[in-house]
């Protein structure tokens, strides 16, 4: 059968397919998707690119780290690199300004460490950690302070330890006119209203048994009201001139509570009664975190209050702080403005893992999503916690905010590690006033697998889409692009070259993204960089000597090397002491690994008129390609190797480097039949690379 154009391929914006999908063609967005995109990102409606590179800012003490943040301006900021007993300060030119020490910091701690970092403060938390500060010195970013977190008046509750307490003590007074004829008292226990005790005779007439049974009836009334149980006693504590003193004692059950008494006689003027508070019940509770209890997992900020979460002792506790007044979380306190000590259930087994601030202040848990729905949080008012759903969130994996959705990563692997499964969106429905989740990662399940850790990159200057990258429990890191209003939801794999594995992942200040990678032995820290600035990973950059020795390749010995040298690409070398040879002077060297990108489409079916789809194996005989400022590329088809296509036009210079080119270009004649045939673009050497669309030539 002749060959026949296929459809145009112009855009990758479902990004890679799950096996399982090859060949579903009922899915509308088979047809935008890649069997394997590795290395290449999609560009919204415009096929796809390269993906950074990354330059090396230097070696790593070990693979087992975590990364924190530290903004301080647009122009300034500082990322910290945690590993067991240290903390590695690098400013968002790649300087590395101090190494803290950090011993009470150790590898065990490190997978659930939570940071905050705001201004010149880093605040590092974690449940079996007493909280530390890291401050930075505003004159001098060398000069880095580790301290503890300077938490005052911290909140008390029972946590079910042994606590002394004080009965809640209460006086009252009844006085009387000559004239007072007998009375009726009326006591008000907390707002409830008590039976009505009467004193049978006129004060004046009465005898020592009619006050003794006054005061027995004034007890048991007490008793008897709902809430407050047995326990409380009443006396008579003296006798005086036209008046009689009484206490009430708050004791039994009731041991330890503060209470409100309001006493008056209903019957006549000629008689009064008045009642004070004496001894303030309370009980000597614990505070909510301390040595012995364990600490707060971290802390967010909402309407300007620091809200710390899940103490060790009450995993689904809020400690929310003075407005205004981060380190204040005394509960005790009555005005609007203060602090206050909060849980979602009284007794749960749910975890706080992550705050975020949206329209609401949402609490995501190990098991469900939470949301409070006050729009303004005050001390003189309930909180009101309703639950969205119940998918749960990973634990070190934060979620993001992309186009006004929440997007969170959700999953568990196995009793012992909660990894990510599944990322999900969320947004408020005004109309169900709630929460409403959906999943995003089915097409894509076999990258979305075991997530560990994320960070999110706004849209770069060549890039429509903001990238979330995630690392797994493997060393993949995996991207995902969202733009929502095009219904867009792409995830790709960038892969570390020379079998690296992706550690650690951040994103700066300045919106650069920092990766801790580990290759065989050798850790390193490196920042990624954009294709029109570095092909490479791990690249070093500089000059040659005068006969053409690259140096400064140490950390790569042994291992083959690309590079960029005055705008030529050259290689591959091995490196041998730290070095290759060029074998040239170049003033402008750009060296590193190489890590080829791979595009492959899903599987070729044939589609028979009345929608029926024959599948019986084909062969791509050609392909036409529009590509955009590209430098190298190869095309292969039928499952054999790609080959490289020629790019160089007659007019180009033989003595400069070949420039980028934007053209059509097509490959004809390629060889071999499979079941399920697919075309594969890649290259053979480093260069830049952009695909607008292509066209496949198939019989299938």
């Amino acid at each position: 059968m002749a060959p026949r154009p296929g459809d145009l391929k112009s855009s990758l914006n479902a990004g890679e397919f799950s096996p399982e999908l090859y060949g579903k063609l009922g899915l509308k967005q088979y047809y935008s998707a890649g069997k394997q995109v590795k290395n290449l990102e999609p560009v919204p409606q415009a096929g796809f690119r390269l993906m950074p590179g990354t330059a090396l800012v230097d070696q790593g003490r070990s693979a087992t780290v975590r990364h924190c943040v530290l903004k301080v301006s647009q122009d300034l900021s500082y990322t910290l690199i945690f590993t067991a007993g240290w903390v590695d300060i690098y400013r968002n030119d790649r300087v590395k300004v101090a190494s803290v020490a950090a011993p009470a910091i150790t590898s065990a701690l490190l997978p659930d460490l939570r940071f905050y970092g705001e201004a010149n403060t880093v605040g590092v938390f974690h449940q079996d950690l007493q909280s530390l500060r890291l401050y930075r010195n505003v004159s001098d970013d060398t000069d880095w302070t580790l301290d503890l977190w300077p938490y005052e008046a911290l909140p008390v509750a029972d946590l079910g330890g042994t606590y002394t307490s004080v009965a809640d003590t209460w006086d009252m007074v009844v006085r009387w006119s000559d004239a007072s004829p007998a009375f009726v008292l009326q006591l008000s226990i907390d707002g409830q209203a008590a039976p009505a005790i009467s004193l049978e005779y006129p004060p004046a007439s009465a005898s020592a048994g009619n006050w003794s049974d006054f005061v027995s009836a004034m007890q048991t009334a007490i008793n008897d009201l709902p809430g407050i149980g047995s326990g409380v006693t009443v006396t008579n504590t003296g006798v005086w001139a036209n008046a009689r003193p009484f206490r009430i004692t708050f004791g039994g059950v009731n041991q330890g509570k503060e209470f409100e008494v309001v006493s008056s006689i209903v019957n006549t003027s000629e008689a009064s009664a008045l009642s004070y508070h004496v001894v303030i019940g309370k009980r000597d509770l614990e505070p909510i975190v301390s040595a012995s209890r364990g600490w707060f997992s971290g802390v967010s900020l909402f309407q300007d209050r620091a809200i710390y979460h899940a103490p060790k002792a009450r995993n689904g506790a809020l400690a929310m702080s003075a407005v205004g007044e981060y380190f204040d979380l005394d509960i005790k306190v009555s005005s609007p403005s203060a602090a206050r000590l909060d849980a979602l259930r009284t007794q749960t087994s749910e975890r706080i893992l992550h705050l975020m601030e949206a329209n609401y202040l949402l609490i995501f848990t190990d098991s469900a999503e939470w949301f409070i729905s006050n729009r303004t949080i005050s001390r003189d008012e309930p909180v009101n916690f309703v639950r969205a759903s119940t998918n749960g969130i990973t634990a070190n994996v934060p979620p993001v905010e992309i186009d006004g959705r929440v997007y969170f990563c959700s999953g568990k692997s196995s009793a012992q590690e909660q990894l990510g499964q599944t990322v999900y969106s969320a947004t408020y429905d005004d109309v169900a006033s709630r929460f409403v989740s959906e999943p995003e990662s089915l097409l894509a399940a076999h990258l979305v697998d075991g997530i560990s850790g994320g960070a999110l990159q706004a849209k770069v200057s060549k890039n429509s889409a903001a990238r979330w990258w995630m690392v797994d429990r493997s060393g993949r890191l995996i991207c995902a692009l969202v733009i929502r209003n095009q219904e867009i939801t792409a995830f790709v794999e960038w892969i570390a070259a020379d079998g690296g594995q992706v550690k650690a992942v951040s994103v700066d200040g300045q919106n650069q993204v920092w990766l801790t990678v580990q290759r065989g032995s050798v850790v390193t820290l490196e920042i990624m960089e954009e294709q029109e600035t570095n092909l490479f990973q791990g690249a070093v950059s500089g000059a040659t000597d005068l006969a053409g020795r690259f140096t400064g390749l140490d950390l790569w010995n042994g291992r083959q090397v690309w590079a960029r040298a005055d705008g030529f690409i050259l290689g591959p070398f091995t490196v041998s002491g730290g070095a290759i040879n060029l074998d040239q002077a170049a003033s402008s060297v750009k060296c590193g690994l190489w890590q080829p990108p791979l595009f492959e489409s899903l599987p070729y079916y044939r589609v028979l008129p009345n929608d029926q789809v024959l599948m019986r194996p084909g062969r791509v005989h050609g392909v036409t390609a529009n590509i955009i400022e590209t430098e190298a590329i190869a095309i292969g088809a039928n499952g054999r190797e790609p080959k490289a296509v020629p790019l160089a036009d007659r007019q180009d210079p033989g003595n400069a480097p070949l420039s980028a080119k934007t053209k059509k270009i097509r490959v004809s004649g390629l060889k071999g039949v499979a079941d399920g045939t697919t075309v594969v673009i890649t290259q053979t050497r480093p260069g830049m690379l952009q695909v607008r669309d292509y066209v496949p030539e198939a019989s299938l």
